[in-house]
């Protein structure tokens, strides 16, 4: 496998997983268990952002409406369930990540989501087994779009940030791999992608990375 790149490095939700609509739903049922309805829109516009900038925002939005704190435990005990119930894979994912761990590329995730939602969801799809590293929004000062996130994982891997393709979904986090000084792809997930921070935009992260000529 020919190619200009030292490691590739992942988002998570959006990008290798289907998470976002089960949480986001998740999110409108916690607000009708409590008796308050909210429209799905506003969750989905919490796309690519980090937990604590998500968590602001829920409790501007909801604050005055909702016990805040009975709201974020029943979010939590419904994404559990979703997680044990199964997250889709997007596809193309587990072909991608089996051929650059077959060629000895080093892979990382990084993710705007906390630690222990991060690990949840790698381990009910079985993905994490394909990454040296994993970086959340727990181990930096400043998450995405600084390029904090992806200069760590990049440090991680004992590359420089500059041979790293980067792969996202969200417009937040190719501006912070772009930041970073990386060759971006951004794949269309719940809201289609720009391209404005991306040298590549495709369907999904294979076809990406075919663009990217990390595959033939």
């Amino acid at each position: 496998m020919t190619h200009p790149f030292a490691a590739a490095i992942f988002d998570l939700d959006g990008t290798l997983v289907d998470s976002e609509r089960m949480v986001f739903a998740a999110g409108v049922e916690a607000c009708r268990a409590l008796g308050h309805e909210v429209d799905l829109r506003f969750f989905e516009s919490l796309v690519g952002l980090d937990d604590r900038t998500s968590t602001r925002l829920i409790e501007e939005h909801l604050g005055e409406t909702l016990d805040m704190a009975a709201f974020f435990a029943e979010w939590d005990r419904l994404c559990a369930r979703g997680y044990e119930g199964g997250i889709p894979i997007l596809p193309g994912v587990v072909e991608l990540l089996d051929a650059l761990s077959a060629a000895g590329l080093p892979l990382a995730l990084c993710t705007s989501s906390r630690r222990d939602q991060a690990q949840a969801k790698l381990e009910a799809t079985d993905l994490l087994r394909f990454f040296r590293t994993v970086v959340t929004v727990d181990d930096v000062a400043a998450p995405k779009p600084a390029p904090d996130p992806y200069l760590l994982a990049a440090q991680r891997l004992g590359v420089a940030p500059g041979a790293c393709l980067a792969f996202e979904d969200s417009e937040t986090g190719a501006r912070s791999a772009h930041a970073a000084g990386m060759r971006v792809v951004q794949v269309h997930g719940l809201h289609p992608a720009t391209g404005a921070h991306a040298h590549h935009v495709a369907p999904g992260v294979l076809q990406g990375a075919r663009l990217a000529g990390l595959l033939a």
